[in-house]
């Protein structure tokens, strides 16, 4: 249920960018459109987890005195020594150490890039940003040896003219492969990486 709720958001969340990148102008305007969407859709579902904290953290304890707090899975800036852009705290592998509540493993972790193609704005240090963000899903992975894991990164072009969009075609098609169905490219892999432009979606290979 976790997967499927954030693979139809992430698909939505693509056909509406796609559909008008313009909605979009700054990294934050995406961070904070699917922040907000992927909340809401575990709340419908009634999605919810139960942390309990170890039994000296007072601070908790003050709040609650069961110890025990129910939240929505869906974070940012999470976990606190990560702080991924967005994050799917996993239900089955909590843990009751102190302040558990801000350092919990994740089932899922997305980060996104955004870049606005222009004249003299190179692309080049946003496919760079791009490959640290994998890199750090990469690490964090192999840090949890968590099988339920899985890491996503996005990066999102918008372009200003159609010129630009056929320069960046080109651009892409040369490094990366070119998606014809990114449903089934979703959770294939324990991290991944996805380049979105206006017309077409481009999957990271390891080996550019």
């Amino acid at each position: 249920m976790y997967y499927k709720i954030v693979k139809d958001e992430l698909m939505s969340f693509i056909e509406k960018f796609q559909s008008n990148p313009f909605d979009f102008l700054t990294e934050y305007d995406l961070q904070s459109y699917l922040y907000v969407k992927l909340f809401d859709s575990f709340e419908r579902s009634n999605i919810t987890i139960n942390i309990e904290t170890a039994e000296n953290d007072k601070s908790v304890k003050i709040f609650n005195p069961s110890r025990k707090i129910k939240i929505n899975p869906t974070r940012r800036e999470y976990p606190a020594d990560e702080g991924f852009d967005i994050s799917i705290i996993d239900d089955s592998k909590l843990s009751k150490r102190l302040s558990g509540y801000w350092h919990q493993d994740l089932k899922i972790a997305i980060e996104l890039k955004y870049h606005r193609s222009s004249m003299g704005n190179s692309i080049n240090p946003r496919i760079k940003g791009f490959k640290q963000d994998i890199q750090k899903l990469e690490k964090y992975s192999y840090k949890i040896k968590n099988d339920n894991f899985y890491g996503i990164a996005v990066l999102y072009i918008q372009n200003i003219s159609e010129k630009k969009e056929l320069e960046l075609e080109q651009i892409l098609k040369e490094n990366y492969t070119q998606l014809s169905d990114f449903e089934k490219s979703l959770f294939k892999n324990r991290v991944d990486g996805f380049i979105v432009t206006h017309r077409h979606i481009y999957k990271f290979r390891g080996d550019n």
